[in-house]
């Protein structure tokens, strides 16, 4: 993958099985440490206040040298003023990876294609369809129905669940998975699972939009019960979890717990 430049200061990290979170502000030529970097570019929330938040979510992953922007956010035009704060552009990526077919997730698309019309493009099958159906396709790209591996680390869920016809991104490392989720309208219990029993990897982290906004008590429960129980040591719920399932994870899963927000960089080994 081409590698990301950054060129605002100075980090040096040192993690040990440990996940801790960073704002911009440090210069990086690429990701060679051992850990998973997810930057939010877009989000609800704000994180560095040079940044802007929306209704909708956008992420770039990196590791090992491996790198995929991850959904493009409502607004185009605020998507690219995001991705040009911290220095990231389209150009630096081969690859873009789309949870589903929602706007909020998908207004930049266009402005990634003209800034990079060889980027490889992920989309969910039900999305490929759609884009076939109107004469919208990008030049490169493939749709996923079941899990499957991508390349390098990245494998996709594939968008064969009954509640919703969505993808949910994973990264495999030594330690275990990363499951990254647009919305996560399938159900979070429901993709962690499928990722465990048709890829074979054990999830240790959840990133991203969970779709919890309606949720109880009682069903935030059991839903924190059954991730534990899977293995899920951190999670960090955003988008459209909705303010109140957000306290409630944070809560309940103490340390383990990590926010979100644009400019926020997750870093998770």
């Amino acid at each position: 993958m081409k590698p990301s430049i950054r060129l605002t200061g100075v980090a040096f990290l040192l993690v040990l099985s440990t996940a801790t979170a960073r704002d911009p502000g440090w210069f990086t030529i690429g990701i060679s440490d051992p850990a998973v970097h997810v930057t939010i570019i877009y989000d609800n929330y704000v994180s560095d206040p040079s940044m802007s938040a929306d209704w909708g979510f956008a992420c770039l992953v990196e590791y090992l040298g491996n790198a995929m922007l991850f959904d493009a956010g409502r607004d185009a035009d605020l998507y690219r003023q995001n991705m040009q704060i911290p220095g990231l552009a389209p150009a630096a990526y081969d690859a873009l990876f789309v949870s589903h077919h929602h706007g909020d997730h998908t207004a930049g698309i266009p402005w990634i294609l003209g800034e990079n019309p060889t980027i490889k493009c992920y989309f969910p099958s039900v999305y490929e369809d759609l884009l076939r159906s109107e004469n919208r396709l990008p030049e490169h790209y493939k749709g996923f129905d079941a899990p499957a591996h991508i390349s390098g680390p990245f494998y996709s869920t594939g968008d064969h669940f009954e509640a919703f016809r969505e993808q949910g991104l994973v990264v495999k490392t030594g330690q275990g998975g990363i499951l990254i989720t647009g919305c996560g309208h399938p159900g979070i219990v429901e993709m962690v699972k499928v990722v465990r029993e048709e890829l074979g990897i054990n999830v240790s982290a959840v990133i991203g939009g969970l779709h919890l906004m309606n949720s109880s008590k009682q069903q935030l429960d059991e839903i924190a019960a059954a991730l534990k129980e899977m293995g899920i040591r951190q999670i960090c719920p955003t988008h459209c979890t909705g303010d109140q399932s957000i306290a409630y994870f944070k809560s309940s899963f103490g340390e383990g717990y990590l926010a979100g927000g644009t400019g926020k960089e997750l870093i998770i080994q």
